[in-house]
């Protein structure tokens, strides 16, 4: 009987009890580093040993999720973290046996090029404008070689990782499991604070409302992307949202909305059961009603109107991204650019962030980096369309999540997990479609024509 309940339901007993786990971790340390220090070392010591003896990835995803998560409460942590250096070769190691015993075979797929594109237009930033010390600076380095070489890398790796059908269905639960985790966190810890404010507003977010948010908004479709969706699946839909919106983040409150609009539409649009079609229609009514009377009144939100004022440090930023522009063209400011410290001072082992999407790119990264983003973009969206009418569609709804936090903050420019993540989605998605036999190139950037 025991073997039987293992057998059926291991996984799922698994992923409860990691996400009960990574809760009391968040929750009984008190979002404190110093606590929270030696947790995070023994997570990433249980991942190691799992390379080494694994012969998948499946088992570690979200165990490698809650981490992330858990380390969103270490802010300015480096030189608490920097002591576990050590660790890394152990790291190493482990992922070396890993790739010995897997052999994981490169495939060329739709998204190599553009990462290439990419990888070439990061690594190439800010030359001719910034020092050779503040390039060759270690932070520089760790974050060029994530956002380009180890973006190359983790597509080899997942692509291979998510070529079966289970091994997608089992990231997305991952993913739901990831997003349900940091919902409860946030309830946690948000909730009194609304509750004595009496409002939506009037209270100071944390500091990881942000990546919280980021976090909320890329698991939240999630939830309409299991194998068999229910009312079940619509109720943590909307738990996610409300978790959203009570975390604080401007960012998350002022895109949430689109996404859940994009999200409902999609699951209605898929579903092919006439009867589940009318329930998905009824479920995205309600569930849109009661956002469209959330965001209504966000929209009247203190922070929210000051995001719209020019003083905010943001607007500036983007003009300070067109400014660096016209300095070098080609290239940009580069990642290791420390001219924004006046109006965004990163912390000792960070990136002196423009903190919007286009600025990076734009101010960033130059011509260069324009043409690599628009050809990588462009594929994303033609490898999407092509899927539509699938579950993996999911995954393209999950970037979309990313990527409209990327708007207002650092996201898509921080290798883990935001980099990384979207890189996993389209390999997945990739996948899918090869399932259904070679794509000719003419018709992957040209999805809307048979």
């Amino acid at each position: 009987m025991m073997k039987t309940v293992i057998r059926k339901y291991g996984a799922e007993i698994f992923r409860m009890v990691l996400c009960v786990l990574a809760f009391l971790a968040a929750v009984l340390t008190g979002g404190d580093t110093e606590r929270i220090a030696p947790i995070a070392v023994a997570l990433i010591c249980i991942l190691s040993l799992g390379l080494l003896l694994l012969k998948s990835t499946k088992y570690l995803t979200l165990l490698f999720l809650q981490l992330t998560l858990l380390l969103i409460f270490c802010y300015d942590s480096f030189s608490v973290f920097i002591q576990y250096i050590w660790l890394l070769p152990v790291a190493l190691v482990g992922m070396a046996v890993y790739l010995m015993r897997k052999k994981p075979r490169f495939s060329f797929g739709a998204s190599v090029l553009p990462l290439v594109a990419v990888s070439v237009a990061t690594l190439l930033g800010g030359v001719g404008m910034i020092s050779a010390s503040d390039y060759f600076r270690p932070a520089s380095l760790v974050f060029m070689a994530g956002l380009g070489p180890g973006l190359l890398f983790s597509y080899w790796i997942m692509k291979s990782e998510l070529k079966t059908k289970e091994d997608r269905e089992s990231f997305m639960r991952d993913l739901l499991c990831w997003g349900m985790t940091a919902a409860a966190i946030v309830f946690w810890y948000m909730l009194p604070t609304v509750i004595e404010a009496r409002a939506f507003w009037g209270y100071e977010p944390p500091q990881w409302s942000n990546n919280i948010a980021t976090m909320l908004m890329i698991a939240l479709p999630a939830a309409l992307a299991q194998k068999s969706r229910g009312l079940r699946h619509y109720a943590l839909f909307f738990i996610m949202f409300v978790a959203t919106v009570l975390a604080g983040s401007r960012g998350g409150q002022l895109f949430v909305g689109i996404e859940l609009v994009a999200c409902c539409l999609w699951a209605f649009c898929e579903e092919k059961n006439r009867v589940k079609k009318i329930l998905n229609g009824a479920c995205f009514v309600c569930i849109c009603a009661a956002a469209v009377g959330l965001i209504v009144l966000l929209y009247y939100h203190p922070d929210i109107v000051n995001f719209a004022n020019q003083n905010d440090a943001r607007w500036k930023l983007l003009a300070r991204g067109f400014e660096d522009f016209g300095k070098n063209p080609l290239f940009g400011s580069g990642i290791g650019y420390r001219g924004n410290a006046d109006l965004f001072n990163g912390k000792q082992g960070t990136i002196n962030w423009y903190h919007i999407f286009i600025s990076q790119v734009v101010g960033g990264l130059g011509i260069a980096g324009i043409l690599a983003w628009s050809y990588q973009l462009y594929t994303r969206a033609c490898l999407s369309l092509h899927v539509w009418r699938t579950k993996e569609f999911g995954f393209a709804l999950c970037y979309l999540g990313l990527f409209l936090m990327s708007m207002v903050n650092p996201g898509e420019f921080c290798p883990v997990p935001y980099a990384f993540l979207a890189v996993c989605f389209f390999a997945a998605i990739e996948n899918r479609i090869e399932e259904q036999g070679v794509l000719p190139l003419r018709r992957l950037y040209m999805p809307w024509r048979k």
